[in-house]
């Protein structure tokens, strides 16, 4: 797929994440997530920006940072090449480390930050290392726990939101760790896997990097579906009902292509055909993780994402999520 832009925003929220090569671990042992972390404290003094929560992953690591007047782009260029050094030296390799570039969504911070550090900090239990999150060493959920964390730790921007008042703010992280929160980061609306946040706060970032919001609101649903069956050799009237991985397939591209190019729902795509929301929002994301290692897919997702791009635009069309 195209690059996605990079927004810069001084004094923006960023949910970062950075996945080793081909699914493979970045640290081997407890001293390679010290040493990452110890270049992650270098670059916040370097650079000046604050770091609001963190996870260390085998094979992965989530960062929700604060940026200052630095570009996010100089800090995690500054990270990942430090500690690739240091990962190949100490490992006796040579090569890339990571897994191309780092992905970074620009957060919409009043309404998202708070479901995004539990997000954060959930990461170990979604993934069966933990039952709990207070049981992972490698995240800062810890210092949150104690209302205070080391000097390098910008907790205090997120336990603010949380009480006023250290026992508050204890009180109202552990709450947010156990309750449901009311708009969970999972939901949360991506826009050209660059920012997550409802559509104005999107527009605003978009303007600031001088692009054009990437989501085409005259499309409708029987537009992406034509396209796709198409593009498949399906007869759509087969999308309904047919259950063989080939259809099974296409409706999940009419679902990411909706969702990408018309910022139709995933929910609304499921509901056309008769299918569980939560299904469809999985196989989407398989579809995406198989995309990354699958050059034959992604090329045929670029073009059904480039066609319905270039498609005239209708008039007085709206669409309904």
């Amino acid at each position: 797929m195209a690059r996605p832009i990079r927004i810069e925003v001084p004094g923006a929220l960023y949910h970062v994440i950075a996945r080793g090569n081909e699914r493979k671990a970045i640290f081997r042992d407890d001293l390679d997530r010290n040493h990452y972390l110890q270049r992650l404290v270098h670059y916040r003094g370097k650079f000046n920006f604050r770091l609001l929560a963190y996870c260390l992953m085998d094979n992965h690591v989530h960062l929700a940072v604060e940026t200052g007047e630095a570009p996010l782009s100089r800090i995690m260029a500054g990270l990942q090449s430090s500690y690739t050094q240091y990962f190949n030296r100490r490992h006796g390799r040579v090569g890339h480390l990571f897994q191309g570039r780092y992905k970074a969504f620009l957060v919409e911070k009043d309404r998202y930050a708070l479901a995004l550090l539990r997000y954060i900090h959930e990461n170990p239990v979604k993934a069966g290392v933990v039952r709990r999150a207070n049981q992972y060493a490698w995240s800062s959920d810890r210092h949150y726990r104690a209302a205070r964390g080391p000097e390098w730790m910008d907790s205090d921007r997120l336990l603010a939101m949380l009480g006023q008042g250290r026992a508050a703010a204890l009180s109202g992280y552990r709450r947010l760790m156990l309750e449901e929160v009311q708009d969970p980061y999972e939901k949360a609306r991506s826009w050209g896997q660059v920012v997550k946040g409802n559509e104005s706060f999107a527009g605003r970032a978009y303007e600031s990097a001088g692009e054009a919001l990437p989501i085409r609101r005259d499309l409708t649903l029987d537009a992406v579906i034509r396209l796709v069956s198409d593009a498949e050799g399906i007869d759509p009237k087969w999308l309904q009902r047919g259950r063989a991985h080939r259809e099974s397939r296409a409706r999940l591209m009419i679902a990411w292509a909706g969702r990408e190019v018309a910022g139709i729902s995933l929910a609304r795509t499921a509901k056309r055909f008769r299918r569980d929301s939560s299904t469809v929002a999985r196989g989407v994301s398989r579809l995406e993780q198989r995309m990354r290692g699958d050059r034959e897919l992604r090329r045929r997702l670029e073009q059904v994402a480039k066609r319905l791009r270039k498609r005239p635009r209708a008039k007085n069309t709206t669409i309904q999520d």
